[in-house]
């Protein structure tokens, strides 16, 4: 009877996981639709403020003042450009899988990283195969390492091989020492556009779930304030 009792419980529990994912996706999804729309539009307008910004500054002696100015409207109409970009990688875009290696994929991603390259250690080293879409999942673990090295000085990232649920496949796990999320808010981090960040677009961590749930893995996060937190991005073998 206790064995019939857990079962049941244990089928509840997946159905309900089952039913919010399926929520997820469907805010994701039409989050896509509308920011395609969105940034196909003001990417056009933003495009002729530029163009018109650039020839004032034509015009403009170097002495001239107004040319801080000008150039203030120049930055700010890159700077929405940037964040029309990033809603633009919502759009549904066909995932294309192949075998790639995870660890080299992680590798680049770190090399590219710059200045921040320094507060990365990534240790592991034997090829770890993986299917995916090697695009979306160098973006996924981008945007992890970028969020961890904006909050700590130190940055850890690891493959490990695990399963879940009953899958197997293998964990990104990416850990700083920062200071950490409030309990009040790690519910609200993967959804659209919520950002503590004064220059944030709220785009990032929403962006690595749909990667995650696209090629059927999930993203998860355990974190306390002062102690940093640890983001583990699962991605299933043979998927």
């Amino acid at each position: 009877m206790n064995t019939v009792v857990a079962a049941f419980h244990t089928l509840g529990g997946e159905i309900r996981s089952l039913k919010e994912q399926l929520i997820v996706k469907e805010r994701l999804a039409a989050l896509g639709e509308v920011s395609a729309g969105i940034a196909h539009e003001f990417r056009n307008s933003m495009s002729v403020i530029v163009g018109y910004a650039r020839l004032l500054l034509k015009d403009l002696d170097e002495t001239d003042q107004r040319r801080e100015v000008v150039q203030g409207i120049v930055g700010e109409v890159e700077e929405m450009n940037r964040v029309m970009e990033e809603l633009l990688k919502f759009s549904d875009r066909p995932i294309d899988k192949m075998d790639i290696d995870i660890t080299k994929t992680i590798r680049d991603v770190v090399k590219g990283m710059g200045d921040a390259t320094q507060k990365i250690d990534f240790s592991f080293s034997r090829p770890v195969t993986v299917r995916g879409d090697e695009v979306l999942l160098r973006q996924a673990i981008k945007n992890l390492l970028q969020n961890a090295v904006d909050a700590g000085e130190r940055v850890w990232i690891n493959i490990e091989k695990e399963s879940l649920t009953g899958r197997d496949g293998l964990f990104v796990i990416v850990k700083d020492n920062g200071r950490g999320i409030p309990k009040e808010d790690l519910n609200k981090i993967f959804m659209p556009f919520y950002t503590t960040k004064k220059r944030g677009t709220g785009i990032g961590l929403p962006l690595v779930q749909k990667i995650a749930m696209g090629h059927n893995g999930n993203i998860s996060v355990k974190s306390r304030e002062g102690r940093g937190s640890t983001f583990r991005l699962f991605l299933p073998a043979g998927e």
